[in-house]
C-alpha cells in the first residue's frame, strides 16, 4: 500500500506559485514516514516547489496544516477526494481548530502523530479507518528517527532539522504552543538526540523547538555532549536564556 504526504504551500494562483525562500526539509513529514512500516511505500510531495501529481496512484493521502496553509490544504484534499482517495489531515491547526478542519477531510487527526499514526495505519489497511483519530501530547519520537531519504533531490536547504523537545513552560496568552501543550516542555531522551544526529551527514542543524531552554539543566547537559560532535547549529529560545 502507498502512502503520499503533502506539504502545502502558503497559496497557488493556477500554476503560479508563493516563492518560499526558506525551503528547508518539512521535519513533521519525516518524522511520520520514519514512524510508518516498511509494508507501506512511502512519497513526499512539497507544493512549496513542485506540482503535485493528483492522477498518480496512491492509497491514501496525509496532509500537514498549518494555519497559514490551510487553505491550500483544503484544496489539495478536494482534488485527492474528487479522485476517491482517502485523505488525513493532522497538524497544529487541526489540532487547535478541528471543527474547520473535519469539513474538509475524510479522517481528522488531532494531537502528536507518535501515539495514534500506527494504529490508524493498521486500521486503514483492514478497512476500519475512523473519522477521528485524538490523542495528546508527550515524549517526541520516542525509539523512531526521522526518515530522510524522502527529502531528497527536491532542493531544500543544506541544513537538518531535528528536535529536542517540543512545547514551553511558559504560559503566554498570545501564543497557539502554551495552548497546544499546555505549558509544557516535552524534551526526548539525549542518546537518541546524538544518534540521530550522527546519523545525518550534515554539520549545519536546526533544533526547531519552540524554546529549546525551556528547562535550562536538561539543555545544558545536552550541549555539553553536543561539543564533542563538533556541530555548528541554531534554535529559538526565550529571552530568559541571559540570565544563565
Amino acid at each position: 500500500m502507498k502512502i503520499t504526504f503533502i506539504k502545502p504551500n502558503i497559496g497557488r494562483l493556477g500554476h503560479s506559485l508563493y516563492i518560499d525562500e526558506g525551503r528547508m526539509e518539512p521535519l513533521q513529514l519525516g518524522v511520520l514516514a520514519g514512524m510508518t512500516p516498511d509494508e507501506f511505500d512511502v512519497v513526499l510531495y512539497d507544493d512549496r516547489m513542485e506540482e503535485i501529481p493528483f492522477d498518480e496512484q496512491t492509497d491514501l493521502v496525509a496532509i500537514t496544516v498549518e494555519t497559514y496553509t490551510a487553505r491550500r490544504a483544503y484544496e489539495i484534499g478536494a482534488e485527492y477526494k474528487k479522485r476517491g482517495v482517502p485523505v488525513v489531515m493532522g497538524g497544529m491547526h487541526a489540532t487547535l481548530l478541528p471543527e474547520e478542519v473535519s469539513e474538509h477531510t475524510d479522517t481528522l487527526y488531532v494531537g502528536d502523530g507518535e501515539f495514534e499514526w500506527q494504529t490508524l495505519l493498521s486500521d486503514f489497511k483492514n478497512g476500519k479507518l475512523k473519522k477521528l483519530y485524538k490523542t495528546t501530547s508527550g515524549t517526541p519520537q520516542p525509539g523512531t528517527f526521522t526518515r530522510r531519504d524522502i527529502y531528497k533531490g527536491k532542493g531544500y536547504l543544506p541544513i537538518t532539522l531535528l528536535q529536542f523537545g517540543r512545547g514551553c513552560r511558559f504560559s503566554c496568552n498570545f501564543c497557539a504552543i502554551a495552548t497546544y501543550f499546555d505549558k509544557t516542555q516535552y524534551v526526548r531522551k539525549i542518546d537518541e538526540m546524538l544518534e540521530e544526529i550522527d546519523r545525518q551527514d550534515r554539520d549545519f542543524l536546526f533544533f526547531v523547538d519552540d524554546n529549546i531552554n525551556s528547562n535550562h539543566e536538561l539543555a545544558k547537559e545536552f550541549y555539553r555532549e553536543l561539543i564533542s560532535m563538533k556541530v555548528k547549529w541554531v534554535s529559538q529560545t526565550s529571552i530568559d536564556i541571559t540570565n544563565d
